[in-house]
């Protein structure tokens, strides 16, 4: 008869915080939900962008008459490859392959830099892939700083030196005849030449003078001669 009798408020203040406990339970899921989705997301932002970008690839040849002159790994290994002024670079192999990975779409400027041959510059172009699930399509031409667009190349690349770096002039060889495509030359040759003929040429134009004032004289009727008879 002295048992106590269970208190209706104790069961009705305990089932606030049961609730409590459990409204808190799902908030552990939700956030590993959130985290994996951001992931996924990123995951599909990196997919796409991989996607658009592109693989430039070519190779690099010296011809033996540019490889006769060049020193012992001054050769390909001396060569680099670079995109848009240096945001890319690669290096050729020993065959001279390269390959420029992740290039987005749009024009681009690719160079390759060599200590002592000179190569011309490319204008590279990858655009959008014509089909779904295609590359991007790439193309290349010679660039033209005026143009912009020069002469189309074959893809993949196929690039080789078009000349040598000159850091010092070269002299001419000395040639005595040169001397005479001078005008100040020619100028003064013509005036000693004039010098030395000129006293040389004086007495035979004295001569020739005499010569025809006696002629002049002889052809001049005499005094007392009857002049010569009139034409009828």
């Amino acid at each position: 008869l002295t048992a106590p009798i269970p208190s209706a408020t104790a069961e009705i203040t305990t089932w606030p915080s049961a609730a409590a406990g459990a409204g808190r339970r799902p908030a552990m899921p939700l956030r590993a939900m959130a985290r994996a989705a951001l992931l996924a997301a990123a995951v599909m932002a990196h997919g796409a962008r991989a996607e658009e970008s592109a693989t430039v690839r070519g190779r690099i040849n010296i011809p033996e008459k540019f490889a006769q002159g060049l020193e012992r790994g001054r050769g390909l290994a001396a060569a680099k490859v670079l995109l848009d002024g240096g945001l890319s670079m690669a290096l050729p192999t020993s065959d001279g392959y390269f390959a420029l990975s992740g290039v987005p779409l749009g024009a681009h400027y690719l160079q390759v830099v060599h200590p002592e041959l000179v190569f011309d510059p490319v204008r590279v172009e990858v655009a959008e892939p014509a089909a779904k699930g295609a590359g991007p399509k790439t193309t290349a031409y010679i660039a033209d700083l005026e143009y912009g667009r020069g002469s189309k190349l074959k893809y993949p690349l196929g690039l080789a030196p078009t000349g040598k770096f000159q850091y010092l002039e070269k002299r001419d060889e000395f040639n005595i005849f040169s001397a005479f495509k001078s005008p100040t030359m020619l100028i003064s040759l013509f005036s000693f030449g004039a010098m030395y003929f000129l006293p040389k040429l004086q007495p035979m134009l004295e001569e020739e003078k005499k010569r025809a004032e006696q002629e002049m004289k002889d052809r001049a009727p005499r005094d007392g001669d009857s002049p010569p008879p009139a034409m009828q």
